[in-house]
This record gives structure tokens, sequence and C-alpha cells, in this order.
């Protein structure tokens, strides 16, 4: 059998499966959390253990639906997965919010704070040298009262 023959027949047999899964397919509400859910475990059993697939599916259906909003697509980019090197698999969770991994700067810092304010900004708040070198040089103590 010649390789072009093989090749036609791959591609006709793609056609005819893309025109099945395109009769077979059934629209699904975004907001259905078991079918979201058993997605999700179908897709992670694949790639992991069936307890941490399991977990982990619990976690990823819940901020996908955390993220949705009501006739929008789903903006991915709203979940950040943060890997924490001193946790094991099996504490991994969801955390709703924001997540200061920071820690404490000060050794008399409290470790929680509750009805905290906190403030997010964009630059930083942490002291930096100037790049400009300036220094006054006075001779007597008159010119350094004169300024």
């Amino acid at each position: 059998v010649h390789p072009r023959t093989v090749a036609d027949g791959l591609d006709m047999a793609k056609d005819a499966t893309l025109a099945f899964l395109d009769s077979y397919k059934t629209p699904v509400s975004g907001e259905d959390k078991e079918l979201l859910l058993s997605v999700a475990k179908t897709a992670l059993r694949t790639k992991l253990q069936p307890d941490m697939a399991d977990q982990l599916a619990d976690i990823v259906t819940e901020a996908v639906l955390t993220v949705q909003r009501p006739g929008q697509p789903i903006d991915l980019h709203m979940v950040e997965r943060m890997h924490m090197v001193h946790r094991s698999d099996k504490d991994s969770r969801l955390v709703k919010g924001l997540v200061l991994d920071h820690g404490a700067r000060h050794p008399d810092m409290p470790k929680l704070v509750e009805n905290a304010y906190i403030l997010t900004c964009n630059v930083s708040l942490e002291y930096e040298k100037s790049e400009v070198n300036s220094s006054m040089v006075f001779s007597t103590a008159a010119e350094r009262d004169r300024l």
C-alpha cells in the first residue's frame, strides 16, 4: 500500500470522526457543577493518582465556578497556581482571595491578623538606594546654618 493512500485514509477517518462528534455533542451549561467535576476527574485521573486527582478536581471545579461571570467566557487568567515548596500534595487547597506568601518581615510581627486592611499597589515599598550620589560639604557651622 502506498503511503499516500494511507495518509488519505487517515484524513478521511479524521473527517468522519469530526462529523460524528459534531452530530453527537450536546450543549451543556457551564454552571452544572457535577458535569464539570466529572470532566475534571476524567482529565486528571489520566495524569495523577486517583485520590490526588479527585482532590484536585474539586479544587479546579470550584476555582472555575468562582471566576465565572454570567454571559461571559471564563477567564482562566483569574486563577493562579502557586507551588509552595514546604507543603505536601495533600495540603493543596483553593484560596478564594489574595495570597501573600512573603511572610513576616520582622520576628515581632504577629503570625495572624484578623479584620486587617490590605493595601495592594504596583510599586516597591522596600528601601532602595538612590542612583544619584550627592553630598553636602560644609567648612564651617555658619555655612550649614544658612542652608
